[in-house]
């Protein structure tokens, strides 16, 4: 009898506390295996199943999770004149690509009139950045707007204010590509810049005689501010000033932006850290002068990667330790003859 009692005490310990340690283990379960389904549109299906399940689907901290997992699919791309061009059979969104309504959105006739003024400057995070010249202000300043064409939905960024306006001293109005603007693309591994999927920032960059002008708009406060300015001889010393643009080919890579000052042999770069809001210049590897083919990209582990086609006959790729330093500093990895064939 003793025996039993104490077989009970074991067997029936506070039975008070077994609920809250399963429904704990449960809770646990839906996130991880949501996390390993294939497309938005499963999860979707499977939050519809309870309460529970929706709660957790629409957690902000899972849906960050999921998109870091899941990226969204390529429905195509905008080329330089602004043109939707639809992401095409066998691709897998091809068929939500091609469907008429995205194709609508697309066409922008949902902007302010008229619609036609619009110019598209950038697309990033199915966001796009136009902007159109502004009667009531002088060049290089125009009227910009952020939209988002799946949604139909746009937000008109708010005139630069006058006192950061008088900042920008000088600049060339003979050359419209002087001044240019762009959307920061969000950094994944920033929970601070993930925590709110719909912000966003705009650079405004102006080349002027002598010196260089940024200002960033970000939609967390509805502000502009401004990015430290630096002159010409003390960013790209030693480059020969011609007094027109000479910033070319912006690219992206590790949260900084890149632009080569042209193709010569004194072409140095221009980076733009979107981390630090700061400026400053760095060499190009060698191969990269004299030639238009040149594309970077992320090599891994921190590092950039430069591809480079040389005379239409080699490939080249070279890759750069993301820590500052001159040209020695680039490596070449592999070069591969396409030969004439």
């Amino acid at each position: 009898m003793g025996g039993g009692a104490a077989d009970q005490g074991q067997t029936c310990a506070d039975p008070r506390s077994e609920p809250a340690v399963l429904e704990h283990r449960h809770q646990s379960h839906p996130p991880r295996i949501f996390l390993r389904l294939p497309t938005t549109t499963d999860l979707i299906r499977a939050s519809g199943a309870c309460v529970s399940f929706r709660r957790v689907a629409a957690g902000r901290s899972f849906v960050r999770r999921f998109r870091k997992l899941h990226h969204p699919p390529l429905l195509g791309f905008l080329d330089e004149r602004g043109v939707f061009l639809p992401a095409l059979p066998p691709y897998p969104s091809a068929p939500a690509a091609l469907a008429p309504a995205l194709a609508a959105g697309f066409s922008f006739s949902f902007l302010p009139a008229p619609a036609r003024d619009w110019v598209v400057r950038d697309s990033r995070d199915g966001r796009v950045l136009l902007d159109r010249t502004c009667p009531l202000r002088k060049m290089p300043f125009r009227e910009m707007m952020v939209c988002d064409p799946l949604h139909r939905r746009f937000l008109l960024l708010p005139p630069i204010p006058d006192d950061l306006a008088a900042t920008v001293e000088d600049p060339i109005l003979t050359d419209t590509s002087s001044a240019e603007a762009f959307l920061i693309p969000r950094c994944e591994d920033d929970e601070a810049a993930t925590a709110e999927e719909t912000s966003f920032r705009v650079i405004w960059m102006s080349q002027c005689h002598t010196k260089l002008f940024a200002l960033v708009f970000s939609s967390n406060t509805g502000q502009w501010r401004a990015v430290p300015s630096r002159s010409w001889d003390d960013l790209l010393e030693g480059l020969a000033w011609t007094g027109s643009s000479i910033l070319y080919c912006r690219e992206y890579v590790y949260g900084c932006f890149y632009w080569r000052t042209g193709w010569d042999v004194n072409m140095k770069m221009l980076v733009l850290d979107t981390r630090l809001m700061e400026f400053s210049s760095m060499n190009p590897p060698h191969e990269v002068k004299y030639n238009f083919a040149v594309a970077m990209v992320e090599a891994g582990k921190g590092r950039l990667g430069m591809f480079v086609l040389a005379d239409a006959s080699d490939l080249s790729y070279s890759t750069r330790q993301n820590d500052g330093g001159g040209s020695s500093q680039w490596q070449t990895e592999k070069t591969i003859s396409l030969g004439s064939g």
